[in-house]
């Protein structure tokens, strides 16, 4: 084909024919996931003159587009055939058509049709139904004008046409096809001679007078009898006035024509108006839709007439308008209405509604029947017809989209009545209730932002409906979400989000002056105050308060239901805002939310006074503040190259890298370089398609943007000072060299220039920039004086078309510059904000919003996790560690412990208060905080976490047991396993110990220096050598042996490592050794009480011995120096043993120097190591008994002699028995047998009888000596007496405390030979006497201590509940040895250790409890079964404890406080079994019930009722059980004990007629006086009746009493039933509803409210007399009518037979039950009620529950 063919004129015409114009659907395009065209592709061209410049800059630049969309174009619609594939030559073309070619060789070839393909899948057959469509949308206008009249309409044939409507897949592909069309009659009429306007216009006159001579007829009937326009006519019309419009010469045509054309169409709107293309609405659609859609064409061409520029004013009747708009709005309701049947349920509900009076008759004449009938067959034929219908719908919607598009267009050409302005915007409204029309909702957007924008008074209007919308909307938790995002992104918001973002960005309007073609005079000469863009931004900020603050109110006070509705739209509405946060195109998004957090930190949210809305701002808070976060950091760890100005801002710009890239920082291949800063680029980072097409003078956009400001600005100083408009002093500010563009404004002008060229070219991009320089105006402080500057940006393309081109920015670019100049507003300033009040809600008393806002944090934390190294964040965190409630505290920790790995410096501030989380009351606070220390120290093992390691350690004897591997773990994995890829490096002292080893010892040794003692430490590697720790499965499998040598080795160079710094200590200060080398020694011997192997070393198993020998010699004599020499001296005695031939000369000087420091040492702790090891020695060396024998001698001559020191006496007391109890194995060996009897009799005689007490004492400590060497004299009667003497109540606790130590000593001596002995075939020890030993169960023959503990254990348990402490203490140590053995039957202790558990002593009440619990889990109906006598137990130690007078006071104001605890404890561990804790309840109320033989004194009762109203209840279930226990008790004793109590009362008419006087309070006791209560027993009554006045001869008072007693006992459990009730809000019903056979429901919550239990008005003193019995009587009368009737009714099936009654009217029935409300007496008063009700007892019977459900309810029976 050749251009140059016609000269310039063709070639003009040529590329005008190539242009490729922005269409219709442009304006959509970037809301919808369709092929578009780059918008600005054809923009601005002027098809009327010749092609002015067609080789400026700006053209070429589009070349690579150009070729880019022509590549998969087929370019036969511009009118070329294959003829026209010639060989152009280049130098007559333009520079443009060249640089196409460049790109695209073959971009204007005409490619040859595809091959055939299948009858199915050819683009024949698959555009055949497409191409019918369109044969009528767009008819060929050359055609037609050769005829000389419009063809004659027919209507059927146009019917076949709307049966094969439009598809949704075709919709992509139609305005493009209609502007073939046009394209192709524009390329055929360019020929040689093209017709001028004149031509044009008259044509198209001739044709509206030949359209409308066949349109009208004579009036007949005021119009009635027009004809319809053809639909046909209608479209050829629509296609010439269109063709007009492009040509913009419409409004030369004359008025004349145009207003008779208006009118013609205003009378075929009106022919069409009320009908429907609805099948369901209207049965005769199929007649009706040529006549809907010509009207619809015909509305099409009047809005072209009445939208095309400078148009009179004449033509704009209101009529016509209201009469479009509801036309319009008819047809969008119809066509939502057969596109979604929810919308016609709601809006249309009489569907089958019609005018035909004739089928309405038939229906009447043939009934229900025929009427079904009739209504099932259109039915089906309305089904088989259903793709007619809907493709018609689809095509109507394509015309009301087109129609939407010129009402727009409209609002701005003319302005509009309020009316129409309603019924437009209300129609938009309506179409957003329908979810399938995204098309006509995205045109109803932009309706309605006109509106907004151009009628402010309407804002309220709008705002209003969109409110009103927003509740009509479907709720749903993924809501459906339509409208599309920029292709990058493919994502998408609602609709409703994006009408509230556009409606928001058009509220800020843009200045009239600038919304059309501007020039430099327009920026000038507009007259916008310097306040205006301030106002607009004020103006958007008012919008968003108004819908926020409506949205928010509706929330508070929505109910239950409508809240979470309420809350999932603002969530989705927050979730889309967010989802557009920081995109280029919505600006708006940052201001709406930035309006709503400021609204939920006032009364809307945090302030609120509902805890919900609060929790639900802090939710909202919470996302939005981690976005925000979020976007911070991305924005700080992004290095986009332009960004690097903003950084730079304060530079020289010297560091410019002048030889790399710029974007990838790459060196190679540098093809791009910027001309005016120097800056290279690859072309591919730039993302240009190859070398060849890039610009020689090309500048990179910063360069660019600076040029464009710096022209603006000189611009703007010049109009301004040529036209006046600034005072002397500013002209001659001005006239200074001009300031330099800021970094900011020239990334800003970026940011707008990518808007201006990728954004669609409408009226919201426009609106678009003009906020975005809204919202930086007002954050300039300089914006006042700079007002023409900021307009003439908004307006730079424009303004500065001639300026060049700079390099394209690509959308990720764009996406990052719009993040960071986010930074900057005013939003992303507020995070301090927000973040501050999150932390201050950190801090309220409701553990609920406690919660939610951590939760807040932490998602502010994850974006960040530097901001945990804020103070405020770190102060307010910490201060969660200690919240009372677990689940927060676990909360807060794991916000810590989630980013120690990763941050370590971060978790260094936080260690010490994690640290103290590990005392933790919780158990998973405690595992939490055990992991982020192992985490920290994991990650950074140069840590400081001594203090750390301090706090784990203590819990490895923690009460739970997970917690205690969890321990154990941790240290091996920080201490004791092997790291991976360690390596072998040494110690630099010249040691042959790893480094690695070294500082795991050093670790060791400082955490001991802070610890009081090592066993946690002798624990922890106990544990780690057995790895016990590991799981079941794990030890099940087996352990990899591997594993374990590996652990020995480690400890073995551990040893090592320790032994080598004990040596470099000691020359390091000498003066100070046992200061600095203790930790050392305690270190080594810890590991050596655990295995002493460790210190054995293969290649010098006596290094360790021949190396701490000299340091016995050391000479001084104070604690530490003892306990220094007493670790020596353990270790030294320990590795002896296992040496097979220990060095003679280390024995001897051992020997020396252990003899010296047991005659001379001070301190009894080092005497006692040095004996253990001398005896040790003398075994282990063959050094024989001899020595150990003259030490026994000394000491029995002093004590046997007159010496009367008792420091010497003391001190041989206690060597001497040392010496018996570790050298009686070797001297038994010897000839000279030891007289243990004469021994024994010597401490009996002298030392145990002595008033010295101290010599007492040791002389007990040492008989205890010499019965672990000899136990079978435990079992002599001498003996037996002496121990049990010890243990009496009576004698001193310090005598106690010794025995109880002998015992114990005894005990762990036996055990410790047992498990040394486990292997070796066991020992028989012989009886003494004629009967054998008794042998405990487990303890076979290998010993006699179960027999001997047997023995003694009656004395130990009544020990364990002594008024002394540290007796029950030494008590309770046995009983945990005595369990461990097995020595004992484990139920005999049961009820001392549940006294314990409310033992004042902290320490007894936990092991009590952990034994308990042990106990349990074996032995669970052992345990069950003595819960009763242990509550007896508690009563005794609970009176004997407030009776010691060294109790604290606040035990003894408030004594049943102290109890609560352990008894709450107890309770917990049967709390899981329903069974079993109904039997513990049900043990603790048969107490009070008499059984005739013995009753429970009232002061325990008063006992049993206090532990049964603190009880930790947790669910419902567990209370109304307790009730309906009482309810039983009271069914069966009241009705009897009530007749009895009358019974006595009428004894003494006297004293029941002068009245109740009041009580005198001498003797009374209640519970809450300190420490006492009533102990009047019942038989104890005849000393206090003697004498008494009120006593009565022949009363039997011990008879009277036990009736009170019972009495009394009920009144309690009365009282008690009440406080439940109150306490837990239970009702009468749910008392009655209550039954055993029904399973309590999972997960049920319950009330529980703070109300003390008080019984102080409780009369509990047994009566002396019948008055006292009187007086108790009342009150249980009193009681009983308190007592409402919370229990089923039942009919006994057996009832009792009663006695005739005096009277029959003052016999009650028996069936019928007495009811009373709390507090009430019924109605009658005492005398009545007594004369009425005789007595007698309530029967209960259990056989109705079967029937009741296990309800039952008591009676009042007459006797």
């Amino acid at each position: 084909m050749d251009p140059a063919s016609d000269g310039g004129g063709g070639r003009a015409g040529f590329e005008r024919a190539c242009r490729l114009p922005n269409t219709v659907h442009s304006e959509i395009a970037p809301a919808l996931p369709l092929p578009t065209l780059p918008p600005a592709l054809g923009a601005g061209l002027d098809d009327d003159g010749p092609l002015a410049a067609p080789d400026r800059p700006d053209a070429i630049m589009r070349a690579a587009d150009i070729a880019r969309v022509l590549a998969a174009t087929d370019v036969s619609h511009l009118g070329f055939t294959a003829a026209d594939n010639v060989e152009a030559d280049p130098s007559q073309c333009s520079w443009l058509w060249r640089e196409v070619l460049k790109h695209n060789p073959d971009a204007f070839r005409v490619k040859p049709p595809l091959p055939a393909q299948g009858p199915l899948d050819g683009p024949e057959y698959q555009n055949q139904e497409h191409g019918k469509h369109f044969e009528h949308l767009a008819p060929n206008l050359n055609k037609e004008r050769k005829e000389p009249v419009f063809p004659p309409d027919d209507i059927d044939s146009h019917r076949g046409h709307f049966r094969n409507e439009l598809t949704p897949c075709s919709v992509a592909s139609k305005k493009p096809k209609v502007r073939k069309k046009e394209v192709d009659n524009s390329a055929s009429s360019s020929g040689p001679s093209i017709p001028n306007s004149q031509e044009i216009i008259a044509n198209f006159c001739d044709m509206v007078e030949d359209f409308c001579g066949r349109a009208e007829i004579p009036d007949e009937a005021d119009g009635g009898g027009w004809l319809s326009i053809p639909l046909n006519d209608a479209k050829i019309l629509v296609n010439e006035i269109t063709s007009l419009r492009s040509k913009r010469i419409l409004h030369g045509v004359p008025m004349d024509t145009i207003t008779r054309l208006l009118y013609v169409i205003d009378r075929q709107i009106r022919c069409s108006q009320g009908l429907s293309i609805d099948v369901k609405e209207n049965p005769d659609a199929a007649d009706a839709e040529p006549l809907v859609f010509s009207a619809l064409e015909s509305i099409h061409a009047a809005l072209a007439i009445m939208t095309h520029h400078d148009m009179p004013k004449q033509l704009y009747r209101e009529e016509l308008i209201e009469r479009i708009l509801d036309f319009s709005r008819h047809q969008i309701m119809d066509c939502m209405a057969a596109s979604n049947p929810t919308f016609r349920a709601l809006h249309k509900p009489a569907v089958n509604v019609t005018n035909d009076g004739d089928d309405d008759e038939e229906d009447m004449e043939n009934g229900p029947v025929s009427k079904k009938r009739r209504t099932s067959t259109n039915l089906s034929m309305r089904k088989s017809s259903s793709n007619r219908v809907s493709a018609s719908v689809y095509s109507a919607v394509q015309k009301l989209c087109l129609i939407l598009g010129f009402l727009k267009e409209l609002l701005t050409t003319v302005r509009l009545s309020d009316s129409c302005i309603l019924q437009l915007a209300k129609t938009c409204f309506t179409t957003f209730l329908v979810d399938n029309m995204q098309l006509l909702q995205l045109k109803a957007i932009g309706v309605i932002c006109t509106v907004f924008s151009s009628y402010t008074q309407h804002r309220s209007y709008l705002v209003d409906e969109t409110l009103s919308l927003l509740r009509k909307l479907q709720f749903s938790r993924n809501a459906v979400r339509t409208y599309h995002l920029a292709d990058e992104e493919q994502k998408q918001i609602q609709m409703i989000t994006a009408l509230l973002v556009h409606l928001v960005q058009f509220s800020a309007n843009v200045p009239d002056s600038l919304k059309g073609t501007v020039s430099w005079s327009t920026i000038i000469d507009a007259s916008v105050d310097s306040s205006y863009p301030i106002k607009c931004h004020e103006a958007a900020t008012e919008a968003c308060c108004v819908f926020w603050t409506n949205v928010l109110q509706r929330f508070t006070a929505a109910k239950s239901q409508d809240m979470s509705e309420a809350k999932g739209i603002i969530d989705n509405l927050v979730q889309d805002l967010l989802t557009i946060l920081n995109l280029p195109e919505y600006p708006a998004a940052a201001s709406i939310l930035e309006v709503l957090c400021v609204l939920l930190l006032q009364n809307a949210g945090l302030k609120s006074k509902d805890t919900s809305a609060r929790c639900f701002a802090i939710d909202l808070l919470g996302g939005i503040a981690s976005r925000l976060k979020r976007d911070s950091v991305t924005c700080r760890e992004e290095k986009l190259w332009i960004l690097q100005v903003l950084t730079d801002a304060g530079s020289d710009g010297s560091e410019i890298l002048k030889n790399k890239c710029c974007v990838c920082l790459g060196g190679r291949g540098i093809n791009i370089a910027c001309d005016a800063c120097g800056r290279c680029f690859h072309s591919d980072c730039m993302g240009a398609g190859s070398q060849d097409s890039l610009q020689r003078d090309s500048v990179c956009p910063l360069c660019f943007c600076k040029q464009q400001l710096s022209v603006l600005q000189s611009y703007c100083q010049s109009d301004i000072k040529e036209n006046g408009k600034r005072t002397t002093a500013l002209h001659s500010k001005r006239s200074a060299t001009p300031p330099e563009v800021s970094a900011v404004d020239i990334v800003q002008q970026i940011l707008l220039g990518y808007l201006q060229e990728a954004g669609p070219q409408d009226d919201g991009n426009l609106f678009t920039r003009w906020f975005y320089l809204c919202m930086w105006y007002k954050d300039d402080p300089r914006s006042q004086d700079r007002i023409v500057y900021y307009l003439a940006r908004l307006k730079s393309q424009e303004l500065l078309r001639d300026s060049g081109d700079g390099m394209v920015l690509s959308r990720d670019w764009a996406k990052k510059i719009s993040l960071a100049l986010g930074q900057k507003n005013s939003f992303s300033r507020g995070f301090d904000k927000i973040l501050s009040l999150l932390l201050a809600s950190l801090r309220e008393n409701s553990p609920v919003i406690r919660a939610k806002a951590l939760r807040a944090v932490s998602s502010i934390v994850e974006a960040d996790p530097e901001v945990l190294g804020d103070k405020r964040v770190q102060s307010a965190v910490e201060g969660r560690f200690c919240d009372s409630a677990i689940s927060v505290r676990e909360a807060a920790l794991e916000l810590v412990g989630r980013h120690i790995a990763s941050h370590p410096d971060v978790g260094l501030k936080y260690i010490e208060k994690v640290a103290e989380r590990i005392k933790d009351t919780g158990v998973s606070v405690r595992k939490r905080a055990i992991k982020i220390i192992r985490d920290l120290c994991a990650s950074n093992p140069k840590t400081d976490t001594t203090h750390a390691f301090v706090e784990i350690i203590s819990r490895v004897n923690d009460e739970e047991s997970s917690v205690q591997d969890l321990v154990c773990k941790t240290f091996y994995e920080l201490w004791f396993e092997e790291p991976v890829g360690s390596h072998k490096h040494l110690v630099a002292d010249g040691s042959s110990v790893p480094m690695e080893i070294a500082t795991k010892t050093e670790q060791i040794v400082e955490m001991l220096r802070k610890m009081p003692n090592h066993q946690p430490l002798i624990t922890i590697i106990k544990r780690n050598l057995a790895l016990d720790f590991l799981p079941q499965s794990t030890r099940a499998a087996g352990i990899n042996p591997s594993i374990v040598a590996s652990l020995r080795k480690r400890c073995e160079l551990i040893c090592k490592r320790l032994l080598e710094r004990i040596l470099q200590v000691e020359e390091g200060s000498a003066n100070e050794i046992e200061v600095h080398a203790l930790p050392y020694i305690l270190a080594l011997q810890a590991f050596c009480i655990v295995d002493p192997n460790l210190c054995i070393p293969a290649t010098d198993p006596s290094q360790f011995v021949v190396t701490l020998q000299p340091y016995l010699k050391n000479q001084v004599d104070n604690k530490s120096a003892a306990q220094l020499l007493e670790s020596i001296i353990f270790v030294i005695d320990a590795v002896l043993p296992l040496l097979k031939k220990p060095p003679q000369t280390v024995v001897v000087e051992l020997e020396q120097d252990l003899k010296q420091m047991i005659v001379r040492h001070s301190f009894l702790t080092v005497v006692h190591a040095c004996i253990k090891c001398l005896c040790t020695l003398s075994k282990s060396a063959g050094r024989g008994p001899k020595l150990l024998e003259y030490l026994v001698n000394i000491f029995y001559k002093h004590l046997s002699g007159t010496n009367s020191d008792s420091q010497l006496l003391g001190r041989s007391l206690f060597c001497l028995g040392l010496l018996l109890r570790y050298g009686y194995q070797l001297m038994v060996t010897s000839e000279n047998q030891l007289d243990f009897p004469k021994i024994i009799d010597l401490l009996k005689r002298r030392y145990l009888l002595r008033e010295d007490f101290s010599l007492k004492v040791r002389a007990l400590q040492t008989l205890g000596y010499i019965l672990i060497a000899k136990p079978e004299f435990m079992l002599q009667k001498d003996i037996l007496n002496l121990i049990e003497a010890t243990l009496s109540s009576d004698v001193d606790h310090r005598l106690k405390i010794q025995g109880l130590q002998n015992l114990y000593e005894y005990l762990r001596d036996a055990e410790s030979q047992l498990t040394a002995e486990s292997t070796a075939t066991p020992v028989q020890y012989a009886t003494t006497g004629a009967s054998e030993v008794p042998v405990a169960a487990g303890a076979g023959d290998t010993n006699i201590c179960g027999g001997i503990i047997q023995l003694y254990w009656n004395s130990i348990l009544e020990r364990c509940l002594d008024i002394h402490d540290q007796v029950r203490q030494s008590a309770l140590k046995i009983v945990e040895v005595v369990l461990r053995q097995g020595l004992v039957h484990p139920i005999t202790c049961v009820p001392h250790l549940i006294a314990l558990e409310t033992d004042p002593l902290e320490g007894n009440a936990k092991l009590a409890h952990h034994l308990l619990m042990n106990m349990n889990e074996k032995y669970p109906s052992f345990f069950e079964s003595r819960l009763g006598d242990g509550l007896q137990a508690s009563f005794r130690f609970f009176e004997s404890t407030v009776s010691n007078h060294q109790v604290a006071a606040n035990m003894k104001t408030n004594p049943i406080a102290f109890v609560k605890p352990g008894i709450s404890r107890i309770y917990r561990l049967i709390r899981a079994n329903r069974n079993s804790r109904n039997k513990f309840v049900h043990s603790i109320v048969r107490k009070f019930e008499s059984d005739g033989r013995s009753r429970c004194t009232i002061s325990f009762l008063v006992y049993c009722t206090e532990v049964l109203a603190t009880l930790p209840f947790t669910c419902p279930d567990e209370p109304l059980y307790l009730i309906y226990d009482i309810n039983r008790i009271i069914h069966l004793r009241a009705g009897a004990i009530e007749a009895n109590l009358k019974r006595w009362t009428c004894m003494d008419q006297y004293q029941d007629t002068v009245g109740m006087s009041m009580l005198s309070t001498e003797n009374h006791a209640v519970m809450h006086e300190p420490g006492v209560y009533s102990d009047y027993n019942i038989g104890d009554v005849s000393e206090r009746m003697h004498n008494n006045p009120c006593s009565t001869s022949g009363v039997d008072i011990a008879k009277l009493q036990e009736d009170c007693h019972d009495a009394i006992a009920l009144q309690l459990l009365l009282k008690l039933k009440r406080h439940l009730k109150i306490v837990y809000s239970l009702s009468d019903a749910r008392c009655q509803a209550f039954s055993l056979k029904e399973l309590p429901k999972s997960g049920e919550a319950i009330s529980k409210q703070n109300v003390p239990f008080n019984i102080s008005s409780t009369n509990i003193d047994l009566p002396s007399c019948l008055q006292d019995a009187a007086r108790v009587y009342q009150d249980f009368k009193t009681v009983l009518r308190e007592d409402s009737m919370d229990f089923a009714v039942y009919t006994a099936p057996v009832q009792r037979k009663r006695p005739t009654p005096r009277s029959s009217s003052r016999v009650r029935k028996t069936t019928a039950p007495v009811t009373r409300a709390r507090g009430g007496r019924g109605g009658d008063d005492d005398d009545t009620d007594d004369d009425d009700w005789t007595g007698g007892p309530r029967v209960l019977d259990f056989s109705a529950q079967a029937s009741n459900g296990g309800r039952v309810t008591r009676q009042r029976v007459q006797v």
